[in-house]
């Protein structure tokens, strides 16, 4: 399924907890799903429209924000629902993660080490803000969720996103090391002296 068809049941689900404007939704996405799932305002907008016009949400109220603009809080509606319900019933379609790190690294050779080091000790970094924040959030998650369900099907999107982080922060740690004996692999043999004959 194309990314833009995704983006309305993220639209979808979102709204079902409750009406929320396009900024808003962009807000609840970057604070609950945003570890795995992104949507951009340029993709928000004209999703809702289409859906407004398919009747799978509904304006519900218009609101002035602190800047003067006025903000149009949608609802989903009954088709809405119906809309989501099946998608979520429907198995996933596979995709293949487009990795600029992995790629990077892949053709490293062409370079050398160092840049390569310097890709994956960025990578690390970023790495270790997410899972701080994951960690946050995970704590957040299991407080509340105490008899409630769909904090229970949170929690595993958030695992998901643990685990993988902890995984990675691994995989840097290996590749750091074999970055470091190529690199220092290099420096010796420019060291080596010739023999002279």
């Amino acid at each position: 399924m194309a990314r833009e068809n995704t983006c309305q049941f993220a639209i979808l689900g979102m709204l079902c907890r409750k009406p929320m404007s396009g900024y808003g939704l962009r807000n609840a996405i970057e604070r609950t799903v945003g570890h795995f799932w992104q949507e951009s305002y340029g993709n928000l907008y004209p999703t809702l429209e289409r859906m407004e016009r398919a009747g799978l949400v509904a304006l519900e109220r218009e609101e002035r924000s602190p800047g003067g603009r006025v903000r149009k809080v949608y609802r989903v509606t009954a088709e809405g629902r119906v809309a989501l319900a099946e998608w979520l019933r429907r198995p996933v379609v596979p995709h293949v993660e487009r990795n600029e790190l992995l790629l990077k690294l892949f053709f490293g050779a062409r370079v050398g080490p160092e840049d390569s080091l310097a890709h994956v000790a960025r990578s690390r970094t970023e790495a270790e803000g997410l899972l701080l924040a994951l960690r946050i959030l995970d704590e957040k998650v299991r407080a509340s969720s105490e008899g409630d369900a769909e904090m229970t099907y949170w929690h595993l999107s958030i695992r998901a996103g643990l685990l993988g982080l902890e995984a990675h922060l691994r995989w840097c740690d290996e590749a750091v090391t074999a970055l470091q004996h190529l690199a220092h692999t290099k420096e010796s043999k420019k060291k080596r002296p010739r023999n002279v004959h």
